[in-house]
C-alpha cells in the first residue's frame, strides 16, 4: 500500500512538474529527463518509467486539467441540454465557464490555460489526435447547442465560428494579464466584467448574419 502511495505522489509531482514546465516553455521545450529532474524524484528517467513517452506525459496533463474542469462543463452543458429553449448566453457560459475560472482558481489554473494554448497551437498529428480523443465529444455538444439556438446560421459557418471561439477563449484567457498593458494603458477589469465582456463578444460573433450568405 506504502509503495503505491508513493507511486501515485511521484506521479502527480511529475504531472504537476510537466505542466509548470510545458507551460512556462513551451511542448518542445521540455524534455522527459528535465521533468524527471526538476520533479524531485532521484530517478532521471521516472517520466518516461510512469508515462511511457512525451506523448503520454501531455495525455496525462490533459486528464489532470480536463478531470478538474469537466464536472462544471457537464452541469453547464447537461442544463441547456435539459431546456427545451435554451438562451445563446446560457451556451456560451456553460462552453466558456470552466476555462475561464482557471484564471483565477486554483493556483495552477494560468499555468494550465498556458499549457493548453501551447496544446491548441501544435498542429503535429498525435497531438491532434490527443485534442480530438479528449475535446472531440465536447465540441460536439457544444455544437449542436449552438445549432439550436442559432437554427438561422448555417452549419458550416457555426462551426468555423466555434473553432474561432475556441481559439479565442484558450489563448485570450492564457493571456488575460496583458490586458493590464495595453495601447489604453490597465484595462483589466474585476473577473465579473471581464467574464461578462468575454460572453457579450462570442453572442455577437456566434449570431452574426453571415455576409453574402
Amino acid at each position: 500500500m506504502a509503495r503505491s502511495s508513493h507511486g501515485d505522489t511521484t506521479r502527480h509531482n511529475i504531472i504537476m512538474t510537466a505542466l509548470a514546465l510545458y507551460a512556462e516553455r513551451g511542448l518542445d521545450g521540455v524534455s522527459l529527463r528535465t521533468i524527471s529532474a526538476e520533479s524531485g524524484t532521484r530517478n532521471s528517467a521516472a517520466a518516461h518509467y510512469h508515462f511511457g513517452s512525451r506523448l503520454g506525459v501531455l495525455e496525462a496533463v490533459v486528464t489532470f486539467i480536463t478531470n478538474y474542469t469537466r464536472p462544471a462543463f457537464k452541469a453547464g452543458l447537461d442544463a441547456t441540454e435539459a431546456d427545451a429553449h435554451p438562451s445563446l448566453r446560457a451556451v456560451v457560459e456553460a462552453m466558456a465557464t470552466p476555462y475561464l475560472s482557471l484564471a483565477v482558481t486554483p493556483d495552477w489554473g494560468p499555468a494550465a490555460l498556458r499549457f493548453m494554448a501551447h496544446l491548441n497551437a501544435d498542429n503535429t498529428p498525435d497531438v491532434v489526435q490527443l485534442m480530438n480523443k479528449h475535446f472531440r465529444p465536447d465540441v460536439e455538444r457544444i455544437e449542436l447547442q449552438l445549432h439550436r439556438v442559432l437554427p438561422d446560421v448555417p452549419r458550416d459557418i457555426l462551426r468555423i465560428r466555434l473553432a474561432i471561439t475556441f481559439v479565442n477563449l484558450i489563448h485570450g484567457a492564457a493571456e488575460i494579464d496583458m490586458l493590464s498593458n495595453t495601447p489604453f494603458g490597465n484595462i483589466r477589469p474585476d473577473n465579473n466584467t471581464l467574464f461578462n465582456c468575454f460572453v457579450d463578444y462570442v453572442e455577437g460573433g456566434l449570431s452574426a448574419n453571415p455576409v453574402g450568405r
